[in-house]
């Protein structure tokens, strides 16, 4: 990932977290609390179908932003993060993280870009399968 204006002001204003494998970093349906920054580590993102059975979304790695759409859009977390091997992350509490938006329309363009690509991820998800 690139580093852009985005990213630089979460470096000021980030708080460190270190997460043992296993631990949950937030739960699917809470209320978003903050972004977090992987900073190093692997994440499984999991959500839970409509059977109750939990499946994977995705695993991500040290660089990626998460929760950042529900705390934009003021969604509940739309899956469970549990953290697959010790990782250290940067968090940003939904208020803070919200009046550094305020304070910078450059760094909203910033968010803009990371949420389409996020989008256009799951376009060529949806591609894929539809090969299949």
């Amino acid at each position: 990932m690139n580093q852009s204006i985005f990213e630089t002001a979460l470096v000021e204003v980030k708080r460190p977290l270190f997460v043992n494998p296993g631990e949950k970093i937030f739960r699917e349906g809470e209320k978003p609390d903050g972004v977090y920054i992987l900073q190093a580590g692997t994440v499984d993102l999991l959500f839970a179908a409509r059977n109750g059975n939990v499946k994977p979304l995705r695993v991500a790695e040290a660089g990626q932003i998460l929760g950042l759409s529900c705390v934009v859009t003021d969604r509940n977390y739309d899956c469970t993060a549990t953290a697959r091997t010790p990782c250290e992350i940067g968090f940003i509490g939904r208020e803070e993280f919200l009046r550094m938006l305020d304070e910078s329309p450059a760094i909203w363009f910033s968010v803009l870009r990371l949420l389409s690509n996020a989008v256009n991820a799951v376009y060529d998800d949806m591609r894929a399968l539809a090969i299949r």
